[in-house]
């Protein structure tokens, strides 16, 4: 403020100093002018206006002097007032940066303060549905898993938390029965009472909405869910290793990279269902129903297929070794490029099946049906054809090396370039004894006397 007066001092006796030479300098000249024109001079006479001219120069550089000054002093002024203005901005934009950095910290503080409040819900909320989990009241107990469904929604953090909850309620409450293990009707009443509850828990942890942790899965080993009906479940990864889904609805189910090493699927229904890439390492599918179900790339070593229905089936590069298909229904399924070494397809149905270069090393096909099938570029090294039904199939550069095929009927059959001997210096060979090959197209297959049919 007296910086201000100061400055507004100043400038008023420059403008009164200015106005006041100014006059100064207006008098001299009217003076000078008012003597010249009225001298008695001779010489001033003679050069008066000349003088007179002069005199209004001289005034003129004192107002243009005069002017600069007072220009210079306000330039000066408007510097002085704009690096004022300019500092004021800056201290406006210090105090607004301050400000906003103040309120950012409250927002944070906030934030923090709402994050505890979230957590502190998220946690009596928690408590709360395990408590209800160990209610003896059905209604209960799906509140608790609907609760736990909505925190695992809710917050990705603890989601896998609550999966590892729910999946232990599933494995405490539907135990396997282990084997000369009676099942006392107390227990029976309790796992009936509960099947909607565990049902709830498979539903939630199959529409889980974050991905697993790594190294993680859903742990549903030994759990004896049979006869339950779990139509279009999104089972994907789920490990059901030595589970008993014994005559389970799983119809369209999606179980792909499921482990079912060793579980019971005995009569279950799998119409339709997704398998890609499912470990079913020894399980039990006997009479299972796995009409155009997609089990490409699965893995079925030594599973048990037995009287299985598998029509449509898609088992491209599905690992069947040692797996039991005797009397399994196979008719039109793609064993495309399938390992089959050493299955047992004993009476089995392969009307119109598939089997691309599928490997069928030592598999036993005896009396299997194999009526219009596709065994292009097969290899059938040392396999059991028996009383096979190889009618109008397709053996096209297939190899039979070793392979018996006696009484089988080859009615129709391409054999074009099928391999049915091995090199010269090999003694393995193709048994055909009392085989039918009326009608057989043998272009280019390699005979058991060594000859190349023409």
């Amino acid at each position: 403020m007296f910086t201000d007066d100061k400055n507004d001092f100043i400038k008023n006796w420059a403008i009164r100093g200015t106005i006041f030479l100014f006059s100064i300098a207006v008098a001299l000249a009217i003076y000078f002018i008012s003597m010249i024109l009225t001298t008695d001079s001779t010489e001033l006479l003679t050069n008066k206006y000349k003088y007179v001219i002069e005199t209004v120069k001289v005034l003129g550089l004192f107002i243009s002097g005069g002017a600069v000054i007072v220009n210079v002093y306000f330039a000066g002024r408007r510097a002085e007032a704009m690096e004022e203005t300019a500092k004021a901005t800056n201290r406006n934009a210090d105090a607004a940066n301050k400000n906003a950095e103040a309120a950012n910290r409250n927002a944070e503080a906030a934030n923090r303060n709402a994050e505890a409040a979230n957590q502190k819900q998220i946690t009596e909320r928690f408590s709360k549905a395990i408590e209800q989990l160990g209610s003896d009241k059905p209604e209960v107990i799906l509140g608790g898993i609907y609760t736990l469904e909505r925190i695992a929604r809710d917050s990705e953090p603890d989601q896998w938390t609550i999966m590892e909850v729910l999946t232990a309620f599933v494995r405490q409450n539907a135990p396997i029965i282990k084997e000369n293990e009676s099942q006392s009707p107390e227990d029976q009443e309790k796992l009936l009472k509960l099947r909607i509850s565990i049902r709830a828990c498979l539903t939630v942890i199959g529409e889980r909405k974050y991905p697993d942790l790594e190294n993680k899965y859903i742990d549903l080993t030994r759990v004896n869910i049979s006869g339950f009906n779990l139509v279009q479940f999104k089972l994907k990864g789920f490990n059901f290793t030595v589970a008993d889904l014994f005559g389970a609805t799983l119809t369209e189910a999606d179980l792909t990279g499921a482990n079912l090493t060793e579980a019971d699927l005995t009569g279950a229904d799998l119409f339709g269902a997704t398998l890609t890439e499912a470990d079913l390492t020894q399980a039990n599918l006997t009479g299972a129903n796995l009409i155009e179900a997609d089990l490409t790339e699965a893995d079925l070593t030594q599973a048990n297929l037995t009287g299985a229905y598998l029509t449509g089936a898609d088992l491209t590069q599905a690992n069947l070794t040692g797996a039991y298909l005797t009397r399994a229904d196979l008719t039109g399924a793609d064993l495309t490029g399938a390992y089959l070494t050493r299955a047992d397809l004993t009476g089995a149905d392969l009307t119109q099946a598939n089997l691309t270069q599928a490997n069928l090393t030592g598999a036993d096909l005896t009396q299997a049906n194999l009526t219009e099938a596709v065994l292009t570029g097969a290899n059938l090294t040392r396999a059991y054809l028996t009383r096979a039904d190889l009618t109008e199939a397709n053996l096209t550069r297939a190899d039979l090396t070793g392979a018996d095929l006696t009484e089988a009927n080859l009615t129709g059959a391409n054999l074009t370039g099928a391999y049915c001997l091995k090199p010269p210096d090999w003694v393995t060979k193709v048994l055909l004894t009392e085989a039918d090959l009326k009608g057989a197209i043998l272009t280019g297959a390699t005979m058991p006397d060594g000859s190349i049919h023409d």
